[in-house]
């Protein structure tokens, strides 16, 4: 067993301080096809058949036990378990590529493990995809199959799709009901699985509070929600890892995004979740949904399928290479420590998903990869570098002091933590603001070393931006605002770094983002980067 070391992450740890209490440590369990204890060890690049998937994953599963010492003690007698895959679409769909949902090889092996080793009374698999149900009226978004309309239940994958699997869904839960017959086993639909009220229609539910009182994070804090997720006893998230456009990866705590119920979020011309992005993102970032679906019924175990996956986007975009096989499986019961780790794997700095800040400070899970242990094989030697959304960025700046009298003393700015990458002046500035006002924002980047990179930049106003004294940038916008559309190249020295930022405003709401990016100038968060206001 071993931990990840700031070293092996390449100084990332420096980003946040050692806790104050001593908390043990999260235990995950990484095993790739290749691993020395296999009966049958295969290469990360061969086809793997279920024999060889299943015991990956069980072995992954021994490995990262949870603190109840196994995941079957952690699970009740006569519980209700629901397996969460992510099975977001179907073929033909023209985003639907092999890589894009869950192999069902995978999910297969989870449902023995909890059929064979746990007291579980009741196994339900459940998803809510971008494809109608069979019972739905509705003729959009349907999936034709030679001639007959299926859902996730019927579609036959036949047996080209995952090596010693064939057939349905259905094919795999009636041969599980066969098999354990003391336990019962279904499907749920979650896109028609919507909480209702008395008169039946569709009710909202308020996102929980956490132990620390933490709420939602979406400004409307009310959701539709599903009766599975929120009445089951024990909830394991089994996605695919991909990259994803807008929240870095889809992993753990995005697969949540399919516990929305469609019949509520999706607009009447289709069945995407379209409403529920409308309605509860925030900056245009849908990690605060996420995370506060995610609070319903947070995750009580995590199976990660790192068979194959998607890189550049998270559905196919036609390119031949967006297709990554990487063979192998990562389990424990902290998601938030599975996602950090699974985007680690896959070359972004986990730091940089916004997703993770908000889980831990739910107290959903832990982060910080220095909290984690990894038994199994070494995350070190599995990382790889995937190719990122066309238009990623990490995690900007947050902390600044802010101003409206600039030739006042830095000393007596205003402190302030901004909820999102962008800063928004009205929102923190006590008096209106009018084209021509002169605003100020200043903050510290402490570096490990002497580091190379770019400032991006995104602004709503007329700037000039100092480091450490010296002019580096002149820069001017006054149409659309886009975060990071501004890109200089700068050089921080080894300690404290001050940029300071003069602002005329152009308009009665100008707004400042700040990122520090690698030097490959690829959105990634420079790293070993310590801001300070």
């Amino acid at each position: 067993m071993r931990s990840l070391s700031r070293r092996s992450l390449l100084g990332a740890g420096a980003a946040l301080a050692a806790p104050a209490v001593a908390r043990p440590k999260t235990r995950l369990g990484l095993v790739r096809s290749d691993h020395r204890s296999l009966a049958r060890p295969a290469s990360p690049e061969a086809e793997l058949d279920y024999e060889q998937v299943r015991e990956m994953v069980w072995r992954a599963i021994s490995y990262g036990r949870p603190r109840s010492g196994s995941l079957e003690a952690k699970i009740k007698s006569g519980a209700w378990v629901v397996l969460k895959p992510n099975i977001v679409s179907l073929r033909p769909r023209r985003a639907y590529r092999t890589g894009d949902i869950t192999d069902m090889r995978v999910l297969k092996a989870v449902l023995e493990y909890v059929a064979s080793r746990s007291p579980a009374r009741r196994i339900t698999i459940a998803e809510g995809g971008s494809y109608r149900g069979l019972r739905d009226p509705a003729t959009t978004a349907v999936i034709m199959q030679n001639g007959r309309r299926v859902d996730a239940l019927t579609f036959d994958w036949g047996d080209k799709e995952w090596n010693g699997f064939s057939g349905s869904l259905g094919d795999m839960i009636r041969e599980a009901a066969r098999r354990f017959p003391d336990k019962s086993f279904d499907y749920v639909d979650l896109a028609y699985d919507a909480v209702r009220g008395p008169d039946g229609r569709l009710r909202r539910t308020e996102v929980p509070r956490a132990p620390n009182g933490a709420g939602a994070f979406s400004s409307q804090p009310a959701y539709y929600v599903t009766n599975t997720v929120t009445q089951c006893d024990f909830l394991i998230t089994i996605p695919v890892l991909k990259v994803h456009n807008q929240c870095g990866i889809t992993c753990c705590l995005k697969n949540y995004v399919g516990t929305a119920p469609r019949i509520a979020y999706a607009p009447p011309e289709g069945f995407s979740n379209l409403l529920l992005h409308r309605e509860h993102s925030v900056d245009f970032r849908i990690d605060p949904f996420i995370v506060d679906l995610a609070a319903f019924h947070p995750p009580d175990y995590a199976v990660v399928d790192g068979i194959r996956g998607l890189q550049y986007s998270e559905h196919d975009i036609g390119r031949p290479d967006q297709m990554i096989r990487s063979n192998w499986i990562l389990a424990g019961e902290d998601a938030v420590a599975c996602d950090a780790l699974a985007a680690h794997l896959i070359g972004f700095n986990f730091r940089d998903m916004e997703f993770l800040h908000l889980a831990q400070a739910r107290l959903m899970g832990e982060m910080d990869l220095d909290r984690v242990d990894v038994a199994g094989d070494d995350p070190v030697a599995l990382r790889r570098r995937w190719a990122k959304p066309r238009r990623w960025y990490g995690r900007g700046n947050r902390v600044w002091r802010i101003s409206s009298e600039p030739e006042r003393p830095a000393r007596a700015w205003r402190r302030i933590s901004s909820p999102m990458d962008t800063l928004e002046f009205p929102r923190w500035l006590p008096a209106p603001i009018r084209p021509g006002a002169k605003l100020a924002a200043a903050v510290t980047a402490r570096a490990p070393g002497p580091r190379k990179g770019f400032l991006w930049i995104g602004l709503d106003g007329r700037l000039s931006v100092e480091l450490n004294g010296q002019r580096v940038a002149a820069l001017e916008n006054d149409t659309r605002y886009r975060v990071a559309q501004f890109r200089q190249p700068v050089e921080l020295r080894s300690g404290d770094n001050l940029l300071r930022f003069d602002l005329e405003a152009l308009s009665p709401e100008p707004r400042l983002s700040l990122h520090l990016v690698a030097p490959d100038n690829s959105g990634d968060s420079l790293e070993g980067i310590l801001w300070r206001a």
